[in-house]
C-alpha cells in the first residue's frame, strides 16, 4: 500500500516518483542526522523503524515518535534549508529512500501532486501537534500516557508495543514513575494488559476515551 506521499498516484506514476530518491541502509543504533544539523532532503522509510527525538539543554531526551515503513520524515528542513528540529535514529535495522531538495523540486515539477500530498502531510502533523500540546497542558498523567500509546498504535507498533518505560515517559511527557502507576490504572480498567517489556493494548477505544477524559 502507497504512504501518504504517494497518495493516489498510479503505479507508473508512483514507480517515477521512487526514481527519485537514493536508497540508503541504516544499521540499528545508527543516527540519521542530529538535532541541529542542516539539511534540505527528506526521508521515506522503506524498512525498519525510526526513532525520532528532540535533546534539550540539560541533555534530556524527549521522543517526539516513530516513523515506519511508507512514512516521512526529515520534510521541513528539505521545504525551508533551516537546521534539523530533531534527531533521527534507526530503531533497528532501516533501509531509507532519500529525497535531496534539487531531486523533490523536479519530482514536483513531473508531478505536481506530490507537493500537494506533502502539504497535506504536514497539515495533518500540525493538527495533531496542536492536540498533542492541548493534552500535555490540561491532561492528567494517565490520560498523556493513554495517548502515547495510542500513537504507538497509529505508528504500527501493536497491539503488543515492546516499549520501554523511559520511552513511554519521553513520549508521555512524565516521570517513569508517573507513567508505571497510570499504566496500573490502565491494566485495572482493562485497557492493557502489561508484561516485561511489553504493553498489550486490549481496547483502543477505551485508551482513546481516556486520553481525552472521558472515562
Amino acid at each position: 500500500m502507497p504512504g501518504p506521499l504517494f497518495h493516489d498516484l498510479t503505479p507508473e506514476e508512483e514507480a517515477l516518483a521512487r526514481s527519485y530518491f537514493l536508497r540508503q541502509a541504516y544499521p540499528k543504533g545508527k543516527p540519521v542526522f542530529h538535532q541541529g544539523d542542516l539539511g534540505q532532503a527528506l526521508y521515506l522509510v522503506e524498512r525498519g523503524r525510526v526513532r525520532l527525538f528532540r535533546t534539550h539543554l540539560g541533555g534530556q531526551e524527549k521522543t517526539l515518535g516513530y516513523v515506519g515503513p511508507g512514512e516521512i520524515f526529515g520534510e521541513m528542513s528539505l521545504l525551508d534549508g533551516s537546521e534539523r528540529s530533531a534527531s533521527a535514529l534507526a530503531e533497528e535495522e532501516a533501509l531509507l529512500l532519500v529525497l535531496h531538495r534539487e531531486a523533490y523540486l523536479a519530482l514536483i515539477r513531473r508531478l505536481p501532486l506530490i507537493a500537494h500530498n506533502l502539504a497535506r502531510l504536514l497539515a495533518h502533523r500540525l493538527r495533531e501537534a496542536d492536540l498533542e500540546l492541548d493534552l500535555m497542558a490540561f491532561e492528567e498523567a494517565k490520560s498523556r500516557v493513554a495517548y502515547a500509546l495510542l500513537k504507538l498504535l497509529r505508528q504500527g507498533m501493536g497491539p503488543k508495543i515492546r516499549a520501554r518505560q523511559q520511552e513511554l515517559a519521553a513520549l508521555a511527557g512524565a516521570s517513569r514513575e508517573t507513567v508505571t502507576r497510570a499504566l496500573q490504572e490502565l491494566k485495572a480498567q482493562g485497557a492493557v494488559r502489561l508484561a516485561p517489556g511489553v504493553v498489550e493494548v486490549l481496547s483502543p477505544a477505551l485508551l482513546e476515551e481516556v486520553a481525552f477524559g472521558l472515562v
